[in-house]
């Protein structure tokens, strides 16, 4: 498979070593590198700024630049890797360049063809990472301040020495304003041993510690672990507090919680071209372990989400919330759904000591193909073509809140016709069970969306959960239900406006 080749700009005013690296890289790798050159510095930057390059080879004593300023001068005004060029092997001026950013040097005349096609690829690859690595970092800044949460590490002496996130709401004061204080003056606290502070103490001696506080009217969770360095020395405290008033108000009012998680799923359904879309949850008890969700995206596109926590009741519905925020919050930073799974189990992961996790089945629909794209995490999907055959769609991945580095791959994109239905359903739906134990199973959930199949998507789903009430002899099942069709229907002519609209 041929690639394109890598383009190098070499800024270098002696002739013979012009032509001696374009010599070594013609006959170290014929096809592999482009190469223009220049004699100075200014020829090189007008040439940076009117093309791509992938590196830049810099000799630092030009016509119109010497050493270090210019280094500095081009890095000023570009962000491609720089690998310098030493006109001996004592050059103090190109070490200097390593400490200001450049990736490498090298002394001319020695390096043979196969060091400096590994050194220039080593350039390039290492400042790519290093740029994607600090996207990540900024992106993790903006997620960690979007969240109802603060993070802080302190010193032995109980003195914060970071900061991140949003502070508590008694508190008038940025996180930047909190470093230098003690746990105690934060708090406004005379008594030694107050609750945080003596959380921090307990932490100090080598135990987590996680408890419950209020401030103003609301309630936190916060949960606080030995900080240590490399060897293992205990040396601060690293901590977190979680705004739960919303979660204690529910423990103490099971029928507020019923109306708040049905305020947290979707009130109407998405009016999008090419599909007909509704889905409906029907918890065990007043709360339920299952959400879905409707999210819009860029280009036009629609993501839905179906996630079931294991359990009902106000544990898994708290859970459910806590993702469902979760992965609204990475919906805003990923471009895909499996970005958005990534991104949100990595913050379930880290989330406490609970080691929570659920299944999600995450799609997103193209209005302008009228296909979809999926990603799941130990819970499937299933397209059911007009034809009667039916596709199972997962991928190999376990639930979110299991493992920090999973990895959720993105399916293809899958082209619908029209009558074709995906069907994702909470393990309520195949899992209930009758009398004698036999489970209500796929086939007869498939067999409800054919019946059903010409009706709209909003009473397939109602079929769907009176069937399966039917099937176990109740009129309410034991088990949390949720359930989200979705059907391929004839393209309508809107304007690029209208792609996706709510009510």
């Amino acid at each position: 498979m041929m690639t394109n080749p890598l383009r190098v700009l070499l800024i270098e005013d002696n002739h013979d070593d012009v032509v001696l690296v374009r010599q070594t890289l013609r006959d170290a790798a014929p096809h592999d590198f482009e190469i223009e050159s220049e004699t100075r510095l200014e020829d090189g930057l007008r040439l940076l700024r009117e093309r791509h390059f992938d590196v830049v080879l810099l000799d630092l004593t030009l016509p119109d630049s010497y050493g270090i300023e210019t280094y500095d001068r081009l890095h000023a005004q570009s962000d491609v890797p720089v690998v310098v060029l030493s006109g001996n092997t004592n050059d103090e001026v190109a070490l200097q360049a390593l400490e200001h950013g450049a990736q490498d040097y090298l002394v001319k005349g020695t390096v043979s063809g196969e060091l400096l096609v590994r050194m220039l690829r080593y350039s390039i690859t290492r400042h790519r990472l290093m740029s994607d690595l600090q996207e990540s970092e900024q992106r993790f800044r903006v997620l960690s301040e979007q969240l109802p949460a603060l993070l802080w590490t302190t010193d032995r002496e109980l003195r914060f020495t970071s900061s991140r996130g949003r502070g508590l709401p008694s508190k008038q004061t940025t996180p930047d304003q909190i470093v230098g204080q003690t746990v105690a003056t934060f708090l406004g606290t005379k008594t030694p041993n107050a609750s945080l502070v003596a959380l921090h103490q307990r932490a100090l001696e080598g135990e987590s510690q996680s408890a419950p506080f209020d401030s103003d009217g609301r309630w936190f969770h916060a949960h606080v672990e030995p900080m240590k360095n490399a060897v293992g020395d205990i040396i601060g405290t690293i901590g977190v507090a979680v705004d739960i008033t919303n979660e204690y108000k529910l423990r103490r009012d099971v029928e507020a919680a019923h109306r708040i998680q049905q305020h947290l799923l979707p009130s109407r359904e998405p009016k999008i071209r090419g599909f007909e879309i509704a889905g409906g949850c029907y918890p065990a008890e007043h709360c339920s372990g299952d959400f879905f969700d409707y999210i819009p995206m860029s280009r036009g596109r629609l993501a839905i989400v179906l996630a079931d926590v294991s359990g009902h009741g106000f544990g898994p519905a708290i859970l459910a919330a806590t993702i469902r925020s979760y992965l609204r919050t990475a919906a805003v930073l990923g471009n895909q759904v499996h970005e958005m799974l990534a991104l949100g189990n990595r913050l379930l992961v880290n989330d406490g000591d609970t080691n929570p996790f659920a299944s999600a089945f995450t799609v997103s629909l193209d209005t302008s193909t009228r296909s979809i794209q999926f990603s799941s995490a130990g819970h499937p999907g299933y397209l059911l073509r007009k034809d009667g055959s039916v596709a199972k769609l997962e991928t190999p991945c376990v639930p979110i809140g299991v493992r920090e580095d999973e990895v959720f791959p993105l399916s293809r994109p899958i082209a619908l016709d029209r009558g074709d239905i995906l069907l994702i359903a909470s393990d309520g739906v195949f899992e209930t069970r009758r009398a004698d134990k036999e489970f209500f199973g796929l086939d007869r959930a498939v067999a409800v969306v054919h019946k059903y199949r010409s009706h709209p998507p909003a009473e397939i789903v109602d079929h769907l959960y009176r069937a399966a009430c039917k099937f176990a002899g109740t009129s309410h099942l034991d088990d949390d239900l949720t359930a989200v069709i979705v059907k391929a229907v004839t393209r309508k002519q809107q304007s690029a406006d209208d792609t996706v609209t709510w009510g």
